[in-house]
This record gives structure tokens, C-alpha cells and sequence, in this order.
């Protein structure tokens, strides 16, 4: 039986949850609010599965945080004539005359975002929802914070990731999804290989199926996904799948994933199995140790570089952000590269800018 998170403390991997999306929230926000030109006349916000507001101590959940970061906006919202809403829905009725009391506590506070509760099933306050998230007017942040895996079926990620201009954020218990995956109450919405899942390190199981969810997204559709990790204190593996179709929302989930894990971006555990202390310095090489991720990718996309596959800094930067990897990071290889000679200096644009139609491409140059 799973467990109720909100009957005790949050633990450490709860908190780490909330805090990347806390944190995303406060990357996205001012994009949709402050924008110079603004082309959507709604901002959504919806958390499907909010909870009662707290945790048995009193620590802040989602619903807490989204207002928390809203609060920034109140007069900005009015001053640009936005309509703000914040949906909230938590089907377990003791949990939401809690959220019930709690945002009617606080409403006041808000007075330019209309802020909505229910105590629906998912499916029926989704099928309420989806009407005002499949809109051309509207920017939405949507947070699926379910517990275990079921709600967040084929159907509704193809679904989903055809809504205009929606950023999301799921949570999966991969744990669960990998140990019951031949089971028909798991397989009916978790299609995993037994073969792959054989072959998967338990440690790398997220990582697992968010390539499944990738396999879902069509060769014809930009959108990107991100993922992050989560080791709860009983050694269980869960995580978060991010997606976007726009490079701006998955550069700023990596930040917050980063933000998180400096060494790799996407656990909150030695996902990698490196070892390695922060600044430890490597006895052969006399450099500052570097995780194998890291160390993968820039020696993947070094030799892509001198191959000439990779072209030009719009290709280098798709490249960063496809492997999880901060496009800064991908500057520092390419100045590394320049120093010794194996490129010519360019002046290469490594942010979400270079992939606006009117962009300025700059193209690789060899000696």
C-alpha cells in the first residue's frame, strides 16, 4: 500500500520534489507575466493532486508554493490585465477541507488571481480542465503530483504534449513501475520492456522510463523532457518527468535540476555510482574529478564536433539540452576546443534565442 505523505513529515526526497518545482515555478512565472509582448490572455496554473496544503508538521506543499511565488506578481497581473488562475484539486475528502480552509484563509491575498478548489477523481477534474489548458489564449504550468504510476497513462502524455504553450511536471514511482511491470494493473499504463528493465541498473530506472515516455512523443513533434531522480530514505527510486515544447521551459528545468545535483543534474543520489567529492582531484590526471556523465558527454560531443556532425552552436545547444547537460557547460568544452586549436574562435550563442526563427546561425570553422 502506498504510502500518504502528508500523515507525517515530508522526508528529504519529498522535500527535493517541491523544491524543483517550487523553483521551476519561479523560472516560469515571470515569462508568461512579464513579458514584453504577450500573446495569451490566461496563465493556468494546476495542481491535479494538491493535497491538504501541509505536511503533519506544518511544511509548506505545493498549493503553499504556488502562492508563495505568485505573490511577487499581484499588481503586475492587474497592471497587464491578465487573467490568473490557480486550480487545485485533492479527491480524498479529509485532505481537502483542509486545502478548502486553507485557501479560503488566504484568498484575500490574492485579489487578481481567481484561485479555484474541487474534490474530484482525476480523470473527471482533468476532463474539466482540458477544454481551458487545449486553448490558443492560454500559458499553462500543469503539475501531476500522483501517487504511483496510473494517472499518467499513453493517452493522456499524447494528449498533453499537443496542448499549446503547457509546460508539466509529473511525478512516477519508478520503484514500483519497474517491480510490477508484468502485472496487468501496471502494464495497462506503464508498457515497459521486461527485457530492458532486466538489463537497468535499479539506480537507473527513472532514467528508463523516461525514455519510454520519449518513445511516446512523435518524430514530427518538437517537445523535450527532462527528468530528475528521487531516492526516498527507504532505497526506493521514484522521480519526476519534465516536458516542454519550447527549449526556453526545458533550459530552465535544467537549471533547477542542476541547481539541485551540481555533479550530474538529475538525482538527488550518486546516481552514477562516481564517488567522487566535490573538488576531489583525480590522482592521474591531477584535474578536478568529473562524474562520468560529464565526461561522457564532452567526449561525445568533442569528436561530433571534430566528425563536423555537429555544425553550429544552434546544433551544439539542442545537443546540451537532449542530454540533460547545461548549455554553458557545452561553452566551456567549445572554448577548451578553441584554446587548443582543433576549432577556429567563433562567437557561439548557446541560449533558447538561437533557435528563433530570425536567428543569427554561427557556423563551425577548422583550421
Amino acid at each position: 500500500m502506498t504510502k500518504d505523505i502528508h500523515k507525517d513529515n515530508f522526508d528529504e526526497s519529498t522535500f527535493d520534489k517541491l523544491k524543483i518545482f517550487q523553483d521551476y515555478t519561479k523560472e516560469w512565472l515571470p515569462v508568461f507575466i512579464m513579458a514584453q509582448n504577450i500573446f495569451w490572455k490566461k496563465v493556468n496554473i494546476i495542481d491535479f493532486f494538491a493535497g491538504p496544503g501541509t505536511d503533519a508538521a506544518g511544511n509548506a506543499g505545493s498549493p503553499q508554493l504556488i502562492l508563495s511565488e505568485l505573490s511577487v506578481y499581484n499588481d503586475v497581473i492587474k497592471e497587464k490585465g491578465l487573467i490568473v488562475n490557480l486550480y487545485l484539486n485533492e479527491f480524498k475528502k479529509t485532505k481537502f477541507k483542509e486545502l478548502k480552509s486553507f485557501v479560503e484563509a488566504n484568498a484575500n491575498k490574492f485579489p487578481n488571481i481567481n484561485i479555484e478548489i474541487s474534490n474530484l477523481d482525476f480523470k473527471e477534474a482533468f476532463n474539466n480542465w482540458e477544454k481551458h489548458l487545449n486553448t490558443k489564449d492560454a500559458a499553462n504550468l500543469v503539475f501531476f503530483d500522483q501517487n504511483g504510476i496510473k494517472h499518467m497513462s499513453e493517452e493522456l502524455f499524447k494528449k498533453i504534449i499537443n496542448f499549446k504553450r503547457t509546460d508539466f511536471l509529473f511525478f512516477v514511482s519508478s520503484s514500483h513501475a519497474r517491480r510490477f511491470c508484468e502485472h496487468e494493473s501496471i502494464n495497462q499504463y506503464l508498457k515497459l520492456n521486461k527485457a530492458d528493465i532486466d538489463k537497468t541498473p535499479f539506480y537507473h530506472i527513472h532514467r528508463l522510463i523516461q525514455e519510454y515516455y520519449k518513445g511516446l512523443i512523435p518524430s514530427t513533434l518538437e517537445f523535450h523532457l527532462g527528468r530528475f531522480s528521487l531516492k526516498k530514505n527507504s532505497g526506493n527510486i521514484n522521480g519526476l518527468i519534465f516536458g516542454s515544447s519550447h527549449v526556453l521551459g526545458m533550459e530552465k528545468f535544467l537549471k533547477t535540476a542542476w541547481k539541485l545535483d551540481p555533479e550530474r543534474g538529475e538525482a538527488n543520489y550518486d546516481i552514477d555510482k562516481d564517488g567522487i567529492i566535490p573538488g576531489q582531484i583525480d590522482m592521474f590526471s591531477q584535474q578536478v574529478s568529473k562524474p562520468k556523465k560529464i565526461e561522457t558527454y564532452e567526449n561525445e560531443l568533442k569528436e561530433l564536433i571534430i566528425k563536423k556532425e555537429l555544425k553550429n552552436d544552434k546544433e551544439i545547444y539542442l545537443f546540451s539540452l537532449h542530454h540533460g547537460i547545461l548549455p554553458s557547460d557545452s561553452s566551456k568544452l567549445l572554448k577548451e576546443m578553441q584554446k587548443d586549436k582543433l576549432i577556429k574562435p567563433f562567437k557561439a550563442n548557446l541560449t533558447s534565442s538561437v533557435c528563433k526563427k530570425d536567428s543569427q546561425i554561427a557556423n563551425i570553422e577548422y583550421f
